[in-house]
């Protein structure tokens, strides 16, 4: 076993640990799965989400705000409270596929997860590293970017925001439920191969 990967993994339970009551909860189950094998461990995660966002500038992602965020379902009065906040720079709507970032012992347990990943509806999932870290992101394609405002000013009305919460809704929904499917998948390889290795 690799030493630095042991290390690492280390490392990265235990900052999980520590910030546990920060994760949002319909991916624990996928995080516990990840992290009980002997081969993966995983640095960041999101279940999905639907957020308010007021950015300065195009491109200033560090600077941006988040003016709401939800984990479930969203309605047009909880968009209306965070829309209230907006203040300057553009103003964004987005719903957002549950995403997780996953480093593997080595390449062809990244594929194997990859694979997985696919098989579950994640097709935007992909290896983004084979440098000291191999690290696969897992990702769904259900989301949408929608300008809303500028400095202040609302371009819609409440009829569109609330097709937007409407829709963002349904993404979420649609994306969340492929969760289920890749624990299931992850449950009867990850953890099954490792047992039976466990048992020779």
């Amino acid at each position: 076993m690799n030493k630095e990967f042991v290390l690492a993994k280390e490392k990265a339970l235990k900052r999980l640990r520590e910030e546990i009551e920060k994760v949002d909860t319909d991916i624990i189950p996928l995080l516990e799965i990840l992290n009980s094998s002997k081969h993966f461990y995983t640095t960041s995660s999101c279940s999905g989400r639907i957020i308010v966002l007021e950015v300065p500038k195009v491109g200033m992602k560090k600077e941006a705000k988040f003016l709401g965020k939800w984990h479930d379902s969203v309605n047009l009065d909880k968009v209306m409270e965070a829309i209230k906040k907006h203040r300057k720079g553009l103003l964004w709507f987005m719903a957002q596929p549950p995403i997780m970032h996953v480093v593997a012992d080595d390449v062809e347990r990244a594929k194997e997860l990859l694979e997985l990943g696919r098989k579950s509806g994640f097709k935007n999932s992909c290896i983004k590293s084979l440098g000291k870290k191999i690290l696969v992101e897992i990702e769904s394609t259900e989301r949408f970017d929608v300008p809303i405002g500028r400095d202040g000013r609302i371009f819609c009305d409440e009829s569109f925001l609330e097709m937007l919460c409407e829709l963002g809704n349904e993404l979420l929904k649609r994306s969340k439920s492929k969760l289920s499917l890749l624990e299931k998948l992850l449950r009867e390889s990850i953890i099954v191969q490792d047992q039976k290795k466990m048992l020779k």
